[in-house]
This record gives structure tokens, sequence and C-alpha cells, in this order.
């Protein structure tokens, strides 16, 4: 890679190990390291890999924040959410492969495609989705850097960081 590219690490061969990748948003390459070079997306576009068909292996997807377009490559597209949302795919009901999401801050709603939609945070709040007790599913959860406060929907709350933080979670 260099500079001005997106990391994309993932499993993208269904090996277990992950590979190294990049996304060059200037002319939407993908290069994941000794696996494919392949051109899918274009200037503006966001990459979003994930595990949309199964949870076997990764997928190369993108969204077109203009026209919120998700676009998986040979599997799906779909037009869900908008620019300035924070994009939240993950496997929130446990059927194996990821669905479309985001959180769009201004009225703290997330929106889980064909899932639920629901009201956890506030314009400070940065999303971080993961799988918080172990179930197999992703959790909602944000974090407030401000006061260091983690909010798991129907979890937990608790206080860890400071501000400035940056909350890792995958």
């Amino acid at each position: 890679g260099r500079g001005g590219d997106t990391p994309v690490p993932g499993d993208y061969d269904g090996d277990g190990a992950s590979e190294a990748g990049i996304f060059r948003v200037s002319v939407g390459l993908w290069a994941i390291r000794e696996l494919t070079r392949v051109y899918f997306g274009s200037t503006g576009d966001t990459a979003i890999p994930g595990y949309y068909a199964a949870a076997v292996r990764g997928d190369i997807a993108i969204f077109r924040p203009g026209t919120g377009m998700w676009s998986v490559r040979d599997i799906t597209r779909f037009y869900f959410g908008s620019s300035g949302d924070a994009l939240v795919p993950g496997d929130y009901n446990g059927a194996g492969r990821w669905e479309g999401g985001f959180f769009r801050d201004s009225a703290g709603l997330w929106s889980i495609r064909e899932v639920t939609r629901f009201y956890l945070g506030s314009s400070s709040d940065k999303p971080v989705p993961a799988d918080f007790n172990g179930d197999g599913t992703d959790d909602a959860a944000i974090f407030r850097d401000a006061a260091g406060l983690w909010s798991v929907r129907d979890l937990t709350r608790v206080y860890f960081g400071s501000p400035g933080d940056i909350p890792a979670t995958r």
C-alpha cells in the first residue's frame, strides 16, 4: 500500500487467517496480498469489507455515501442509509452473515437492515458494535469518550477510558 490507501485486512480465502489488504479509493483498487487485485468501487466510496454471504470468508464491499448504495461484490446491491451515517454492519440476528446497518448520531438512531430500528446514543457518541456477551451475534454499543462511557444495548453500562481515547472492538 501507500499513503491514502485504506487498510482492509480480512480472511478473504476462508482459511481462518486474515490477509493484508488495501482499498485505493482514488481508483477503486482492492489489493489482497497473495490473493487478488480487483477494481471495485470509485472515488468517494467507503470500503466496508465483511462477512455478508457467510462467516466463512470475507467479502469485498463498498458504501457510496452520495446515494446510500451498499454493494457487495458478486453478491448484492441495496440502498440503505445516507451520507453522514456511521456504518455498523454486523451479524445482529445470528444468521451467520452480516446485515447492513447504520448509526445516525444526530438522532441516536440505529437501523439494521431487515432486522430492527432503535435509539441508543447521541451526537457525541461513537458506535462500537461487537459481540460483547459471547453469544455469536453482534451487540449495538456506543462509546462516549468525554465520560469514558461504554453502553451496550440490553447488556451493560460501564466507565472505562478517558477523553480522546479511541475504542477498539474487533
